[in-house]
């Protein structure tokens, strides 16, 4: 039973979903939020499963959180500057 639901509900349903989103939303966008996975996965074991989460976790995923909406600075900047000329 484990093993259909990780195929049908995680892989089947899970992707398709996102393949359809991915149609509608921005690359840069899309590329910022797939990119915080590791970041959804430390919430959701904090909230859901009650795992600890010390201060090397805390730092890690406000540096991995600083470091993806840094990367999307610049483009959204160049976006701006182009809509104006």
């Amino acid at each position: 039973m484990p093993l259909l639901y990780a195929g049908i509900a995680s892989s089947g349903i899970a992707c398709t979903l996102q393949i359809i989103a991915q149609r509608k939303v921005e690359p840069s966008t899309t590329a910022l939020i797939l990119s915080m996975e590791a970041l959804f996965a430390v919430l959701g074991g904090w909230l859901l499963l009650g795992e600890h989460i010390g201060i090397k976790e805390m730092i890690g995923c406000s540096l991995m959180l600083a470091g993806m909406v840094v990367s999307q600075w610049p483009a959204k900047r160049k976006r701006q500057l182009a809509a104006q000329s």
